[in-house]
């Protein structure tokens, strides 16, 4: 593929501009239905997800969850059954011959979008990358360049099309660009390179221009000293065995067909229990962020912290269980988040007189299980920082953290523990 192409350069921007519109589109939607859900009823006012969960009454949660599970189990049952059919966008991305249709991974997308706000505790970021490699494919059959396009070039602008969607929804170009590179073409040429660049920077451009900079979680660094760096090594092998396990139990689900009348009860009643959770731990409710949030701000102890981890998991595999459709990025930063936060805690009892940052801890923490378990490793680290904005000296503890826990995932998966 080669940039300098003037078809190829004009869809490189074509592919920004509509992956920052798609991130303003569907930013906008989840806080319109989570204000309309959980708040008060005004829209028009936007109040943070997890003061809306948290300050919400128990039944008021319960009963907005169960409608989640309505929609869940009928919405995706239907779109199974009448719909085109959901392609997975690695797939498209490996294979453009497979097509994507494009009014089915349209809806698919919204409803993903109107489900985390209304408390799946999946995450919102595949739906703009769907939304975005649909209509990037669209586009280009639109235009009729698809005949003038080689098999290779179709595939770096759709994988460009899945990391501008990131770069839209989480404000971080630089992150998405290593992700287009790291996990989605497995490359680092220099026209590989130049049209991720292009392309997240676009979307984020558009993005910031419609809805500000927006700092996802605004914090302040905290210095640490060595002893961080030991400790780090030391959790990299607790993340690394939980990382395995999570997986692993993801794995092991048993689904009924997707198209079977089935899942609506099935969905309402997973959805109950994950309302039901949700009265003494809200903030498993969204994508993750209200227990990010928690853990970096160290505003919880170990017990709810704890109680916290193990609810989500939960909620995750019970809205896999449901038909749910959605990410894990922000997952998978509150469960590490917390796991340091607990294993912080741990050291701090024990050696008192080394005590540790915990906010610094967390954000090892959930850097390093996001990197583990998406097999995302160098685009989480480059995420957390840019998600912070935190100093790169944070680069240190949670590059020792992820190469242990790495190790050990790849033991354990050898032994299939």
């Amino acid at each position: 593929m080669k940039v300098t192409n003037i078809r190829v350069l004009i869809t490189i921007i074509v592919i920004g501009l509509l992956a920052g519109m798609i991130g303003i589109v569907l930013t906008e939607l989840l806080h319109v239905v989570q204000q309309l859900a959980f708040g008060s009823g005004n829209s028009t006012t936007h109040t943070s997800f997890k003061i809306l969960v948290e300050t919400s009454t128990p039944l008021h949660r319960l009963l907005v969850v169960l409608l989640c599970g309505v929609l869940t189990g009928l919405g995706w049952v239907l779109l199974h059954r009448y719909g085109s059919g959901i392609t997975d966008i690695k797939k498209v991305i490996q294979n453009n011959a497979i097509s994507m249709p494009i009014g089915t991974m349209i809806l698919h997308p919204i409803l993903q979008i109107i489900t985390v706000a209304l408390g799946s505790p999946l995450g919102r970021e595949v739906a703009p990358r769907e939304m975005s490699v649909a209509l990037t494919t669209g586009w280009i059959k639109w235009t009729h360049w698809d005949m003038a396009l080689d098999n290779n070039t179709k595939r770096v602008l759709l994988a460009c099309a899945a990391g501008a969607g990131l770069a839209a929804v989480y404000n971080a170009p630089l992150s998405s660009t290593i992700f287009i590179l790291e996990t989605l073409l497995l490359s680092w040429s220099m026209h590989h390179i130049i049209a991720a660049l292009l392309s997240c920077s676009i979307a984020t451009f558009v993005v910031r221009m419609g809805l500000g900079d927006t700092l996802q979680y605004p914090l302040s660094s905290v210095s640490f000293t060595d002893y961080l760096i030991i400790w780090a090594a030391l959790m990299g092998l607790c993340i690394g065995i939980s990382v395995h396990y999570f997986n692993k139990s993801f794995s092991k689900l048993s689904i009924l067909p997707r198209t079977s009348w089935y899942m609506i009860p099935v969905a309402i009643v997973s959805f109950g229990i994950i309302g039901i959770m949700s009265i003494y731990f809200p903030e498993i409710l969204g994508n993750g962020k209200p227990g990010v949030y928690l853990a970096f701000t160290t505003s919880l102890d170990w017990s709810y912290a704890v109680g916290l981890f193990a609810t989500k998991w939960g909620a995750l595999l019970l809205a896999t269980i449901a038909g749910a459709y959605g990410g894990r990025i922000s997952p998978s930063m509150m469960l590490g988040s917390l796991l340091a936060f607990i294993g912080g805690v741990i050291w701090n009892s024990i050696l008192p007189l080394y005590t540790l940052p915990l906010e610094v801890c967390t954000v090892v923490g959930a850097a390093t299980f996001l990197g583990c378990a998406q097999k995302m490793h160098l685009t989480a680290i480059i995420f957390l920082l840019e998600l912070s904005r935190f100093s790169p000296s944070y680069f240190f503890p949670i590059c020792i953290c992820m190469g242990t826990s790495m190790i050990i995932v790849e033991l354990c998966n050898k032994k299939s523990l």
